[in-house]
C-alpha cells in the first residue's frame, strides 16, 4: 500500500446545518424583534384604516358633488340605517351612507354608491344628517355647512376633521383636541 492510498483521519469532516445552539440564539433575536415590531405594526394599521375612512367620506362627498353636475339633477347624500335606507333624522354616520338622486321619470331612488358601516372603533361626530348637491356643485341648503370628526374609540389614531363649507366644497384636517 502506497504512502497516498493511506485514508487521512487528521481532516475533519465537514458538517452541514446550524446546531442547536445556534438555532435557539435565532429564535431569541426573533422573538425580541416580533415583540417590538408587532404592536408598532398594529398601531400602523389602526392609523392607516382610520385615513382611509376619512378618504372614504370625502371620495363620497366628491362623488355627490360631481354627479349632481354631470347629472344636473341634484343628488344627495345622506346617513343610512342598517336596512341601508336614509335615516334624515339622524346625525349618526356610524351605520354607512348612500350618494343617491332621485330619477324624474320613475320617482326612485338610483343609489350611485352604498358605503357600509365603520369599524366599531371609529365614529363620526357630526351635526347635519345629509347633503343635497344642486346641479351648480354647491350645497343646495348652504346651511349644512359643517365640521365632522372622526375619532378612535381606541386613541391610537388621531381625530381628523372633514370640513364642509357652505358653497359644498371638502377639506380635511387633523383634530387638535380629542375625542370626548
Amino acid at each position: 500500500m502506497a504512502f497516498s492510498e493511506i485514508p487521512r483521519f487528521t481532516q475533519k469532516l465537514r458538517h452541514e446545518g446550524f446546531t442547536l445552539l445556534e438555532v435557539l440564539t435565532s429564535l431569541a433575536v426573533a422573538s425580541i424583534l416580533l415583540t417590538a415590531a408587532v404592536p408598532a405594526m398594529q398601531d400602523f394599521i389602526i392609523r392607516n384604516r382610520m385615513s382611509t375612512e376619512v378618504n372614504t367620506f370625502v371620495a363620497s362627498l366628491y362623488l355627490a358633488r360631481s354627479e349632481a353636475v354631470k347629472r344636473l339633477r341634484n343628488v344627495s347624500l345622506c346617513p343610512v340605517k342598517s336596512d341601508g335606507d336614509c335615516d334624515s333624522s339622524s346625525q349618526d354616520w356610524e351605520q354607512g351612507w348612500k350618494v343617491y338622486y332621485t330619477d324624474p321619470a320613475s320617482g326612485s331612488e338610483v343609489v350611485l354608491q352604498q358605503n357600509p358601516a365603520l369599524p366599531s372603533r371609529f365614529r363620526i361626530i357630526g351635526n347635519q344628517s345629509g347633503f343635497d348637491y344642486d346641479p351648480t356643485g354647491q350645497l343646495a341648503i348652504p346651511t349644512t355647512a359643517g365640521t365632522y370628526i372622526f375619532c378612535d374609540t381606541g386613541g391610537i389614531a388621531q381625530a381628523r376633521n372633514v370640513v364642509v363649507s357652505g358653497e359644498g366644497r371638502v377639506r380635511t384636517q387633523l383634530n387638535t383636541t380629542a375625542c370626548s
